[in-house]
């Protein structure tokens, strides 16, 4: 596994991101007294009233998940090997016998099939 050092921190967000988003949700979902009572709930449920806070809570949860969902899919996509892409140009090599061979200008090999008997010049088989 070649990107393991890139892959450790990716799955530790992962994982943080996974459990706030349950956590969050779950409290939403249940109406957790310790969750809504914390100190650092505090802040809203003071201002909003509790059913405001639980909804507010719940679309963080769902929010929250939501992206633990997006970085999964980008970390899946980028530990697939990826397939070699076939080439625009493919060179083929064919043997054939009796004929006359060429390199163009840009690379490319001609083939040419002599119409005349070997005698003329043309390279024959010996």
């Amino acid at each position: 596994m070649q990107h393991t050092p890139a892959l450790i921190p990716a799955i530790i967000v992962l994982c943080l991101f996974l459990v706030s988003g349950i956590l969050s949700l779950g409290a939403a979902i249940a109406n957790w007294e310790w969750f809504f009572n914390s100190k650092n709930c505090r802040i809203f449920t003071s201002r909003l009233s509790r059913r405001q806070a639980r909804w507010l809570y719940g679309l963080l949860g769902a929010l929250i998940l939501l992206m633990t969902a997006v970085i999964a899919r980008d970390l899946l996509q980028k530990a697939k090997p990826h397939e070699p892409q076939p080439r625009s140009t493919t060179a083929v090599t064919v043997v054939q016998r009796d004929c006359n061979t060429a390199t163009n200008d840009s690379g490319s090999t001609i083939f040419a099939t002599p119409n005349a008997p070997a005698k003329s010049g043309a390279i024959s088989q010996s």
